[in-house]
């Protein structure tokens, strides 16, 4: 047997893994892994854990549940897959590598030794080849890109193959990159049984998103993991898996991950300009309903106020009361608005950027109307004043109510309790005077909070940078 001195961990992980013929509990993965190369750390199974999530998930393995792995060379054996052909790889008898084998394909076999059989099990007559094609990037360049792709015209002409129709493949090897091939004329695509495919895989799929961590799965991890986990994944394919994403709401697929729809990358602005703000319309009653939040700041929960605020009206409305009710300046900074929606039956949240307002009312998010963020009572909002200080504060839906006659809105109807302070100059005094102010920088300097009245804060500490204190 190999000892550690010969290993590293990911080689135990691999010699471990390729003796292993089906499900096997992680924690027992990790012991057996453990017994060959020994840990020195404080909870060697929690150290291992981490390292075969972070490193074997979508190579070595797939999780077909928390606490279940399956060797990823026993997930992907028989699995099917449906690849649409276009007008384009027919008439040049030619079957595109990516985007229809991605992640299928390990990513260590080379086209050139990819193995293609017939549904007879007969070995393909077919060549890698590369097909050239000018594109024109977002900034207005022109290249030509090289697609890596599979010469199949014998078989694409023996099998009257025709734009519109599909290939069912299926995984036989997937360590060596061996696939069988089958051609599904377009008038026998079984529709009915195909949207049930899609729809289930669809489903496994974002429910593998909501429980990601970073909300974010990478396709190498994603693909394999969610036909581990079909009800039958080697039965009748569905669609594949790029087109059925592209056709989900929920989810978008960026050529190596898969996110949110609504999740936007630091140059998507750029490359694909401003997308308006998420909001569905809404009827002249639901215009009407008062919608009451408890807003407090994010790090201090005590000190909160009930907002209330119609439905028509918008977020720029909000963040002025906002302001107004926790003493920002209104004159100055930006604010912003997320909406924050729970990621399935998980603690966990994703926070949707509903935009941004500016005090004077302008902004991409001013607009946006209360009714029309689809907010249920004990949904959050997240409010940020001043991107620089970055002081954020929750918002709690508490209830949607009828208006009140005569009331406007919106308006503050109740606070916390106040819980005053003394003046730290006047109580040295012997005097009880309440503190309004904050010197930062003596509280810095003596490592405690410097809370003055206005008259020392004018006296004593004229110079200094000091804050207002809100109770």
């Amino acid at each position: 047997m190999n000892t550690k001195g010969s290993l590293t961990r990911r080689e135990a992980v691999e010699q471990i893994v390729a003796q292993i013929d089906g499900p096997i509990e992680i924690n027992e993965l990790c012991r057996r892994v453990l017994e060959i190369y020994p840990s020195g750390a404080k909870d060697p199974v929690s150290s291992m854990r981490r390292f075969i999530r972070s490193e074997g998930n979508g190579t070595l393995l797939v999780f077909t549940d928390q606490e279940t792995v399956l060797p990823i060379r026993v997930a992907m054996k028989g699995v099917r897959f449906r690849i649409s052909l276009s007008r384009s790889e027919v008439n040049r008898g030619v079957l595109l590598v990516h985007p229809a084998f991605d992640y299928f394909l390990r990513r260590e076999v080379e086209p050139a030794s990819v193995q293609l059989h017939d549904s007879q099990g007969r070995s393909l007559p077919v060549e890698a080849t590369t097909i050239p094609e000018r594109v024109t990037t977002h900034f207005g360049d022109d290249h030509v890109v090289e697609h890596e792709a599979f010469d199949l015209g014998q078989w694409f002409t023996e099998k009257e193959v025709w734009r519109k129709d599909d290939l069912i493949v299926t995984v036989e090897d997937w360590v060596k990159g061996r696939f069988r091939l089958q051609h599904e004329p377009a008038k026998r695509r079984r529709k009915q049984k195909i949207r049930r495919q899609d729809q289930e895989l669809a489903d496994v799929m974002f429910d593998l998103l909501e429980h990601a961590r970073d909300e974010m799965l990478y396709g190498s991890v994603a693909v394999p993991m969610a036909y581990a986990r079909l009800s039958n994944p080697r039965g009748y394919p569905g669609s594949h898996w790029i087109e059925i994403i592209a056709e989900d709401s929920r989810m978008r697929y960026d050529g190596f991950a898969i996110r949110y729809a609504d999740w936007r990358g630091p140059l998507d602005d750029i490359l694909y300009g401003e997308e308006p703000v998420p909001q569905k319309s809404f009827s002249a009653e639901q215009g009407r309903q008062v919608y009451r939040f408890k807003a407090s700041l994010w790090h201090r929960s005590g000190l909160w106020r009930v907002i209330e605020i119609q439905g028509k009206q918008t977020l720029s409305e909000l963040d002025s009361i906002l302001r107004n009710a926790f003493e920002h300046d209104t004159f100055d900074h930006m604010g912003g608005f997320w909406k924050r929606v729970r990621r399935g039956d998980t603690r966990r949240f994703r926070e949707v950027d509903l935009g941004s307002v500016n005090p004077l009312g302008g902004g991409d998010g001013a607009g946006v109307a209360i009714a029309g963020l689809e907010l249920g009572e004990g949904q959050e909002l997240k409010y940020v004043y001043d991107f620089g200080d970055w002081i954020e504060h929750r918002l709690t839906l508490q209830e949607i109510v009828e208006p009140e006659a005569d009331a406007t809105y919106p308006r503050v109807v109740d606070q916390n309790k106040p819980r005053y302070k003394d003046c730290v100059t006047c109580k040295d005094q012997g005097r009880k005077r309440r503190a309004t102010w904050i010197c930062l920088e003596c509280s810095n300097r003596e490592q405690r909070e410097v809370l003055l009245c206005e008259e020392c804060l004018m006296r004593d500490h004229e110079s200094h940078y000091a804050d207002e204190i809100l109770y």
